[in-house]
């Protein structure tokens, strides 16, 4: 349930990001045939952002609620795991196997900072608290 929300935020928020991002660049040249260059652009760029947020939220919390899950432990290993699973599933989009070891290794080493760090999302403090 929670990875299918979370999908759905990064659908949102990819194509929202896609739209900034393609109206920042100039568009193709206009070709006799096609109709609407720009908005058939866009709708490129917005669909492949919304997918890249979407397989990044997605992968990381379907990650750490599986290992959450089959561990019956909520620690800084689930974080951990889902980072770096994160971050190669995106290094792999690139088709670079390095690629896909140091992200996930930056992306590990990013949730690990957050946990060590103490910061938390408003349900894990209102979970704390009761």
């Amino acid at each position: 349930m929670k990875t299918g929300k979370v999908a759905g935020i990064g659908l949102a928020a990819g194509s929202v990001w896609g739209a900034l991002v393609s109206m920042l660049h100039d568009g193709p040249q206009v070709g006799s045939n096609v109709k609407y260059p720009q908005l058939i652009r866009t709708g490129k760029v917005c669909g492949h952002y919304a997918a890249s947020f979407a397989v990044i939220g997605a992968t990381y919390v379907g990650v750490e609620q599986a290992l959450e899950k089959y561990r019956m432990k909520k620690d800084t290993f689930n974080s951990v795991a889902a980072g770096f699973a994160t971050g190669a599933v995106m290094g792999f989009r690139v088709g670079s196997s390095r690629t896909a070891f140091l992200s996930g290794s930056a992306i590990a080493l990013t949730s690990v900072m957050l946990d060590v760090s103490g910061m938390r999302t408003t349900d894990e403090e209102e979970k704390g608290h009761h």
